[in-house]
């Protein structure tokens, strides 16, 4: 059985899966991440992803990208993860997904939340097109909390989301077949406060980490 289809079968049985699976993995930095912002001039290749919302919603009410008007309001991070150096007797059991906020960031972690979502399949960093491809999965069941305690701390702070192991079948069956993990990092904190609007490194930055995978 090859990898992409061991990830899929033991996310299936996972309460089956054998005590000589391997406990734990790290993946890494992301392989592609991109700004997913209609302004943006070069999604792919910014060093810096910038986050935020309308105040209220983390995610556009009117859809992906949503209308002409609303799309302004509202600016996500897509990353992805190669799985193709996973062991094969890995057997899926929840990961961890850690990003870095940049230094010149005033994310007020009182005030605002971040979220990672799942996003509906895979995509290309050089081939993105913003409003064309894989969709941010809406819905309260699809999106998860980070702990960004530690987002406002300096250079080096870090918020960290907890994947649980019982993710839908269809989002793992994406997973096996593109062998990629894809995640959507949002946040409610207002696009009209350019002060406030969170600020990541991409893996394109040569001086803070961009969003990393640890599995379980």
């Amino acid at each position: 059985m090859n990898r992409s289809l061991a990830l899929y079968s033991a996310a299936l049985t996972v309460a089956m899966a054998s005590s000589a699976a391997l406990a734990q993995f790290n993946v890494g930095i992301a392989t592609d991440d991109v700004w997913v912002y209609r302004h943006s001039a070069n999604p792919g290749g910014d060093p810096v992803i910038r986050i935020w919302g309308d105040g209220t919603h983390e995610l556009n009410p009117t859809g992906y990208p949503g209308t002409v008007f609303s799309q302004d309001y509202f600016s996500y991070g897509f990353a992805s993860w190669d799985l193709s150096d996973v062991p094969g007797n890995y057997r899926w059991n929840g990961a961890t997904v850690t990003i870095t906020v940049a230094p010149d960031t005033n994310y007020d972690p009182t005030t605002n939340d971040v979220y990672l979502r799942l996003l509906s399949d895979s995509f290309d960093e050089s081939t993105f097109v913003f409003g064309v491809g894989p969709h941010p999965v809406a819905g309260e069941n699809n999106r998860i909390v980070g702990d960004d305690s530690q987002a406002a701390n300096g250079p080096g702070s870090t918020i960290t989301f907890r994947i649980p192991r019982n993710i839908p079948q269809n989002i793992l069956q994406s997973w096996a077949r593109t062998r990629r993990i894809n995640f959507v990092i949002t946040s409610d904190c207002d696009f009209a406060n350019e002060r406030q609007i969170l600020r990541i490194g991409s893996s394109e930055n040569a001086l803070y980490d961009g969003p990393q995978l640890v599995l379980d």
